[in-house]
C-alpha cells in the first residue's frame, strides 16, 4: 500500500469516529418527555426552565414534547417545569437522570413524574 492510500484510510476512518461520536453525543443526552392527556378539551401552556434558559409553549390534546440536557451537567443544574396560566402546579428536576416522564392530566394538573436512571431508558417508547 502506498502512503497516500494509507493516509486516504486514515482520513475516511478519522470522519466516521467523529460523525458517530457527534451522533452519539446528540441521541444519548437524557430526555424530559412532556405527556398531556389525550382526553384534555383544550391546550396548556408551560414554562420548562432549563438552567435559566426559559421556553415557553403550549401542549394539545394528547401531544408529547421532548426536551434534552446535558449529557455531562454540572452539580447546581436544573429543570424546571410549571403550568402557571392553568393550575399552578410545577416540578423541578435534578440529574443525574437519564429519562424523567412528566404527565399531566386533562384538568391541566401534574399528576405523575416518573424518573428512569438506565442509560437505555433514554431510547424507550414515547
Amino acid at each position: 500500500m502506498t502512503t497516500r492510500r494509507v493516509l486516504s484510510h486514515l482520513f475516511v476512518a478519522l470522519c466516521v469516529a467523529f460523525f458517530l461520536w457527534t451522533l452519539f453525543w446528540l441521541i444519548c443526552r437524557p430526555v424530559v418527555i412532556l405527556h398531556y392527556d389525550e382526553g384534555a378539551r383544550e391546550p396548556v401552556v408551560y414554562f420548562f426552565n432549563n438552567n435559566h434558559s426559559i421556553t415557553k409553549d403550549e401542549l394539545r390534546p394528547g401531544q408529547v414534547e421532548r426536551f434534552y440536557s446535558e449529557l455531562f451537567p454540572e452539580a447546581d443544574s436544573f429543570m424546571d417545569i410549571s403550568l402557571p396560566m392553568s393550575s399552578r402546579d410545577g416540578v423541578e428536576i435534578k440529574p443525574p437522570f437519564s429519562r424523567v416522564d412528566v404527565y399531566i392530566n386533562g384538568a391541566a394538573k401534574i399528576e405523575k413524574v416518573e424518573t428512569k436512571f438506565g442509560f437505555f431508558d433514554r431510547f424507550g417508547a414515547r
